[in-house]
């Protein structure tokens, strides 16, 4: 009896199931069909946040200008400092900007960074082009418009929020055009350059020869350049100026060029970002050390590159450097790698750079103050590593303990 009734319930859920899929009621014996349309169910916004935005008063071009800011997951609970980008067109390039930053840095392709957007607007052929054109004598005004980056924005950015010295430069077609003209102008000014579909044509190529002008002549550039066309033809000059990479950039120059045939001028922003920024992290390390220091970091403006060392290496045996060779877990949570070198130790980990350690007591090992500034662009950077007894490695900079890590 009762799997009978069970059958009849079962049979009964089932043609009510079809019933209420079929989309169809029943009203006084006749058919109508479900008619409820959006405007009779109730909806809710979709906010997606990707920064805020204030008015900034430049003195130099004694305007007001409109400046976007996106700050990475985290930021307001803790102490690290950032690497940073600025893009000029903020108006069409700051959203998805934020947004590809916040993603592939989630995912550990690129370190967390902070975005800055700088709003162009109505005064963006005058603000983004070298020259003056001189059909309608409009333009002309990129050297005030870096002068305005560089003495005003940049100072107020690392006054207020926390920065790594690592900048990148970009922009998009006249944008693209101002990255170029900023990176033969100042290049220290920035590490890294975006430039993408720029606008070589302008002013009858005039950057295209001041590109070659001052490759021929600066040998030594140690920047990231990435360059990316659309399917715009030759008319844009980019091709022209991947020729002249080829045949100038120095040898610590590290550039690429990409082309997109699938992509439109309104779109290569887009993927050029992405690819972009992929490319001159390709090679970024964790740092060795925590940046929430107070401690100023080492700038390529600094007039002193590194100065004298003031540890005394130590000669060691072979027997002793054995105890510390392994691999050990910090309180990171990354695997380091310590092997045995000729009198010396190699410190190495993923997406940290490889670096020699020296020893000046049997227990304590330093690193040289050239390989503090040129691989982890630190200022007055003392960093000591010493192990215990209990295989234990205690890394100390300025005399302060950083981080620990356990064999």
């Amino acid at each position: 009896m009762v799997g009978k009734r069970m059958k009849i319930l079962l049979c009964t859920v089932w043609i009510l199931t079809v019933t209420s899929l079929s989309g169809q009621v029943k009203s006084n014996g006749a058919s109508k069909e479900n008619t409820i349309t959006i405007d009779q169910i109730n909806t809710e916004p979709i906010n997606v946040n990707t920064g805020f935005s204030f008015k900034f008063h430049s003195a130099v071009l004694n305007e007001d200008r409109t400046i976007m800011i996106s700050l990475p997951d985290g930021y307001n609970v803790n102490t690290k400092k950032y690497h940073i980008l600025y893009m000029v067109d903020g108006q069409w390039n700051f959203n998805h900007t934020a947004q590809t930053v916040g993603w592939i840095s989630d995912k550990g392709i690129i370190p967390q960074t902070i975005v800055v957007g700088i709003h162009t607007g109505e005064n963006r052929e005058r603000d983004l082009t070298p020259t003056q054109n001189k059909e309608n004598k409009l333009g002309g005004g990129a050297d005030k418009f870096y002068e305005f980056i560089k003495e005003e924005l940049i100072p107020f950015i690392d006054k207020n929020y926390r920065t790594y010295n690592y900048r990148v430069l970009g922009g998009v077609s006249m944008g693209g055009l101002f990255v170029m003209h900023a990176f033969v102008s100042d290049p220290q000014i920035f590490t890294a350059y975006l430039a993408l579909s720029p606008s070589m044509w302008w002013d009858n190529r005039i950057m295209l020869n001041k590109t070659e002008d001052y490759l021929s002549k600066n040998p030594k550039l140690h920047n990231h350049l990435h360059v990316a066309i659309a399917n715009e033809g030759t008319q844009m000059g980019v091709d022209s100026l991947a020729t002249i990479l080829k045949k100038y950039s120095p040898k610590e120059l590290i550039w690429k060029y990409d082309k997109y045939p699938e992509e439109i001028h309104e779109t290569v922003n887009y993927k050029g970002i992405w690819d972009g920024l992929k490319f001159v992290f390709a090679d970024w390390y964790y740092p060795l050390v925590n940046f929430g220091t107070k401690e100023d970091l080492f700038s390529p403006q600094d007039s002193v590159i590194h100065g004298p060392d003031t540890h005394k290496i130590r000669n060691l045996s072979g027997e002793i450097l054995d105890r510390y060779n392994g691999l050990y877990l910090d309180s990171f949570g990354r695997i380091l790698t310590i092997t045995k070198a000729d009198n010396a130790l190699i410190f190495s980990g993923n997406r940290l750079p490889t670096v020699t350690l020296y020893p000046e007591a049997e227990n304590k090992f330093f690193l040289k103050d050239i390989d503090v500034q040129n691989k982890f662009f630190l200022k007055d950077f003392d960093v000591q590593f010493e192990f215990t007894k209990n295989d234990s490695l205690i890394v100390i900079a300025n005399g302060k303990i950083d981080y620990t890590a356990k064999r």
